[in-house]
């Protein structure tokens, strides 16, 4: 996270996923436009893992319990410094804005990973994979009818990946070189959800020329599609 003062208040931001940290009273201190600058300068709208951990002295933050916060509004407390984290959508909503439709529309967008201790649903905010009145997909259904775009999005050694279906299976991503030799394989979705979003660290671009999706061994992989160098 980096440290930005935002109207007078110290406030560690991360840009990757639009999420921001403010001290004890911090949060109520900012404007509304501010809010709304801080909540869009993201990268991607992904979050990693479900336990979050004070940026200042790593205690586990755990969800307010306020019954004055707007319907639907989650944010996390540190139990030692009171400081306040809230994800982007999360801070809109407490400051009383209306995100745009869709938010940053020029920029790429993730699916947050699911916030299990919390129980709220994730954004959707990717294109859809189309799968008409179906749960599921036969062995000779190929990958790509049933996956919309897949979006990657590399950062030096970190490589995200995500994409959208309306069935529900574990996915993989296989990685190739230039002789079609495999050079590693990704579980994606660690259990079966529609929402597959990975990122993969050590990911190699020099090496790594090509790539297949694959489904829990029922249908076809998507075919070999080259990774833009």
């Amino acid at each position: 996270m980096n440290v930005r003062n935002v109207d007078n208040q110290i406030v560690l931001h991360c840009k990757t996923c639009g999420s921001s940290f403010f001290d004890k009273n911090g949060i109520n201190k900012i404007t509304q436009k501010s809010a709304r600058l801080l909540a869009e300068d993201a990268q991607g709208q992904y979050v990693l893992g479900s336990q979050k951990i004070c940026p200042k002295d790593k205690s586990i933050l755990l969800e307010k319990v306020d019954s004055t916060l707007p319907k639907n509004t989650l944010l996390l407390e540190c139990p030692s410094c009171e400081g306040i984290f809230a994800y982007s959508d999360d801070l809109l909503k407490y400051k009383g804005i209306k995100p745009a439709l869709p938010l940053s529309s020029g920029a790429f967008k993730l699916l947050p990973a699911p916030r299990s201790l919390f129980l709220l649903a994730s954004f959707a905010v990717l294109s859809i994979a189309v799968l008409l009145n179906t749960g599921s997909f036969s062995s000779t259904t190929r990958a790509e009818k049933v996956i919309g775009k897949v979006y990657l999005n590399r950062s030096g050694s970190l490589l995200s990946v995500s994409f959208k279906t309306q069935v529900s299976e574990t996915s993989s991503i296989v990685f190739y070189d230039v002789n079609k030799k495999e050079t590693g394989r990704y579980v994606i979705s660690s259990e079966p959800k529609t929402v597959h979003v990975k990122t993969i660290r050590g990911f190699d671009i020099i090496r790594d020329a090509f790539y297949t999706i694959q489904f829990s061994q029922t249908a076809t992989p998507i075919s070999e599609v080259q990774l833009e160098k």
